[in-house]
């Protein structure tokens, strides 16, 4: 068992800390001392990702969705746009949802204050190197592979035993680690077992019960470690036996290239969160006001619609002319955004207020710019358009709760 009393080389490599605050465990990745990424959770209380069999109480041909019911009392949205072969246990298909259908539904989405939680009957099984689907046949790459490594993970797959699998009866999905492995045994590996648990699943389905829990993803503090781009962190600390035994079994099951990374954090001078300021980190990302380097600051606004986020002068006494000044501020604030809403984990829309230039030249360097910083983001995320009045709208893809609300 490994111990470690302080970061190595000044704290500025990427850590995942996992710790205990009240009744939940919240992982956190950081880089040196910055926090770029923050999840919490209380395990009995999580369903993302998790597969139901669900009931249908109700369809709407005006919005062309249901509601139905995947434990009881527990209602989940379920749009029908995309819902081409969902799996009905009580009756065969026919093209239609009817209310009484028990069908097969995932949720994709947490349930945020008045909305229900969000369904869908395309499956995925997620590892660390792929996302394994049901619904959308399709071979798909992460927007940060390059095309050097796409042609060679293409190559790999078109030579692997189950390639006639894929794009038949299975979609497959490369994710971001897939550029991590020097050889392909490690891809071999977990494409085989998210095909057995697929196989098994829809094997089964058909003979469980309305509202039988299908399959249980496991805690998003475990989940985190394979959807966290594996290059960005060299350890994964915890100052919790449970949590470290807990880890350590899962990785051994899963990841067991990433065991090594695992420490065991003991200290009794100096606890872990003390260490990464922890507390201090989790305020700052809650307050309304974020000091940007320059001077200028963020004032970020929720609202039951939307998220509003200003941009102002603040404090900046640079040199530079006054246009050339707000063209500064706003490229800062373009960057900062980008991490806030990734490690605030906002979503839905957001409106963003710049500080108004006047030469078009310098909003479209702007624009390109923040879409830059999105195309970074491991949600979907996109810039929609500046409106005349300067108004900048961002849609966010929804999958968790904000982080205020998951720290509630």
């Amino acid at each position: 068992m490994a111990e470690e009393k302080k970061p190595a080389d000044n704290g500025r490599q990427g850590r995942v800390l996992l710790i205990k605050r009240d009744d939940k465990i919240v992982s956190l990745l950081y880089s040196g001392n910055r926090l770029l990424r923050a999840d919490a959770c209380r395990a009995d209380a999580e369903v993302l990702d998790h597969i139901y069999i669900g009931k249908v109480k109700n369809v709407k041909t005006n919005i062309n969705a249901a509601f139905v019911e995947f434990t009881p009392g527990k209602l989940c949205f379920l749009s029908l746009k995309d819902c081409k072969t969902p799996i009905v246990t009580n009756r065969r298909y026919d093209g239609r949802i009817l209310a009484g259908d028990e069908i097969v539904v995932q949720i994709v989405s947490e349930s945020q204050k008045t909305k229900e939680a969000g369904a869908s009957t395309n499956l995925s099984f997620a590892g660390k190197y792929f996302v394994l689907t049901t619904g959308r046949l399709q071979i798909g790459y992460s927007s940060r592979l390059t095309q050097k490594e796409k042609d060679r993970l293409k190559a790999w797959l078109q030579a692997a035993p189950a390639f006639s699998r894929i794009g038949t009866s299975y979609g497959l999905v490369f994710r971001t680690n897939c550029r991590e492995p020097v050889d392909f045994s490690s891809l071999e590996s977990e494409l085989q077992r998210l095909l057995e648990e697929a196989d098994t699943l829809l094997s089964k389905a058909h003979f469980r019960t309305c509202f039988s829990l299908l399959r249980k993803t496991p805690p998003a503090y475990l989940k985190s470690l394979q959807d966290y781009d594996a290059a960005c962190y060299e350890k994964i600390l915890t100052d919790e036996r449970l949590i470290w035994e807990e880890v350590k079994a899962w990785l051994t099951a899963y990841q067991p290239a990433d065991l090594q990374k695992l420490v065991f954090y003991e200290d009794h001078l100096l606890s872990l969160r003390s260490l990464y300021s922890v507390e201090a980190r989790l305020q700052e990302a809650l307050e309304r006001k974020v000091w940007l380097k320059s001077g200028g600051y963020l004032v970020i606004d929720r609202t039951e619609a939307l998220t509003c986020i200003d941009v102002n002068s603040g404090k900046y006494t640079g040199n530079k002319s006054r246009e050339e000044s707000f063209f500064q501020i706003n490229m800062e604030a373009a960057q900062e955004i980008g991490h806030q809403l990734l490690l605030r984990n906002l979503s839905g829309i957001i409106i963003i207020d710049f500080i108004n230039m006047k030469e078009k030249s310098r909003n479209h360097a702007l624009m390109d710019a923040l879409r830059d910083v999105l195309a970074d983001d491991p949600m979907r995320a996109s810039v929609v358009d500046m409106t005349p009045l300067g108004l900048v709208e961002v849609t966010r893809k929804k999958e968790k709760k904000p982080l205020w609300e998951q720290l509630q």
